[in-house]
């Protein structure tokens, strides 16, 4: 996948983790593939790219109250 296609997908699961709709980053990468970006998964398969992505989440549900 080229980068900046890459940097594309990290973006849009960024918003969406902060949006507060989702709850971890598997949730996010449902909604990706959904999405069109099937190259997902591949990009999340990395401890410290869902865990940034699960802070965020937790961030943006609190965030909502």
């Amino acid at each position: 996948m080229r980068r900046k296609k890459k940097l594309e997908v990290y973006q849009a699961a960024v918003k969406l983790a902060r949006s507060g709709k989702e709850r971890d980053w598997k949730g996010i990468q449902e909604k990706l593939v959904e999405a069109g970006y099937r190259r997902a998964p591949d990009l999340f398969d990395n401890a410290e790219i869902r865990a940034i992505l699960n802070i965020c989440c937790e961030h943006g549900r609190k965030s909502q109250t």
